[in-house]
């Protein structure tokens, strides 16, 4: 005989158990408009990449994680995206060790003057070091941040308006915006180092402000800096690697296992995409320039052997200052640089015998 009775309880529980199954469906498939600051415009190597970050991060979540850029500091001023992206003001940002020095310490050893050269190694070498270091994770961890991942200014140069610098007696005097570990190698070499931000320097090269800028060379392009300064010095004096991109770290650990999978995988392939963008930017860039652009035309110049043994001398200063204020703090700073070198080493011996990533 049907019993209704029994079917009609049953057909209770199913609906119930197909109506909590949607709900929970519903809730694992909440979707994220992450507000992204960044310090510069939408163009250039970097930026490039970060459009490729987002539309893949789109893609691959099914639409859960979209990003919403914010360009040229238009959310937030580039000193307070550390804080802003703690708060929750900016979900995500680009974040510099150099604009908050006392809260990322161990990251802005990574903007040591001559330390790494070439930029996929840099930012690679400075990721891992994230991995395996837990102090260096928990500086950002303590500003409620997540590092995603790592980015670089590329070697760094020098852009001179008027006249080459070449030598320390063309550098004696002369004005010049510095940051980071460079700001203590050109007051060494006899420069008077002015702090000026990035966004600031057309109008500062312009004006006379300042005689000649540490930049880089797809920077000199997409800046338009051409336009106001006509000599680079390919110095390669290192690169700025204490910046990259973070995320609000309770953001982050609410979201669903799947969603920070893709956000760590895609931030992961991130740096090989924009390392390849900048050697091939960099490449065009000085080709373009040293052509001319508008009538512009920029002239490029090395350092001699000597030159360049007295600029690393002076920079050694940077290493020797940093190790003393870690120690004090009770951290190990001679043992986390011989971890730093070793990192490093694997990494230039890795685009050494198989090449680029992008190459293989």
């Amino acid at each position: 005989m049907f019993n209704h009775h029994r079917y009609g309880k049953a057909a209770k529980i199913l609906v119930a158990a197909s109506t909590l199954a949607l709900f929970a469906s519903a809730a694992y498939a909440k979707n994220y408009t992450l507000r992204y600051s960044d310090i510069g415009p939408p163009r250039g190597p970097r930026a490039a990449a970060l459009k490729w970050w987002a539309g893949e991060l789109e893609k691959r979540s099914g639409g859960q994680i979209k990003i919403k850029f914010y360009w040229s500091q238009s959310l937030v001023k580039g000193k307070e995206t550390l804080k802003a992206v703690g708060s929750g003001l900016s979900e995500t940002g680009t974040i510099l060790g150099v604009y908050t020095p006392a809260d990322l310490p161990i990251w802005n050893y990574a903007n040591a003057p001559f330390a790494i050269g070439d930029a996929w190694v840099g930012m690679r070498t400075w990721y891992e070091l994230r991995q395996t270091v837990p102090e260096l994770a928990a500086e950002a961890q303590k500003k409620k941040v997540k590092i995603l991942l790592n980015y670089t200014t590329g070697p760094v140069q020098l852009l001179s308006a008027k006249a080459p610098m070449r030598t320390i007696a063309e550098l004696k005097g002369k004005k010049i915006r510095t940051t980071g570990g460079w700001t203590n190698l050109f007051k060494a070499l006899g420069a008077v180092p002015v702090k000026i931000g990035f966004g600031e320097l057309y109008s500062a090269l312009d004006r006379g402000t300042v005689d000649a800028t540490v930049n880089y060379t797809p920077y000199v392009r997409s800046y338009k800096h051409y336009e106001v300064a006509s000599h680079v010095t390919e110095a390669n004096m290192g690169q700025l690697l204490g910046y990259g991109a973070g995320i609000n770290l309770k953001l982050f650990n609410g979201m669903p296992k799947n969603l920070q999978d893709i956000l760590v995988k895609t931030s992961d392939e991130y740096m090989d995409v924009y390392a390849k963008n900048y050697v091939e930017d960099s490449d065009s860039a000085k080709a373009q320039m040293t052509a001319g652009i508008d009538g512009k035309k920029v002239q490029f110049h090395s350092l001699s052997a000597d030159e360049r043994k007295k600029w690393e001398g002076a920079a050694a200063a940077f290493t020797t200052s940093w190790v003393a204020k870690m120690e004090k703090k009770g951290f190990d700073a001679k043992g986390f640089i011989a971890k730093f070198e070793a990192t490093r080493d694997k990494y230039r011996m890795e685009l050494k015998q198989k090449g680029y990533p992008w190459k293989r």
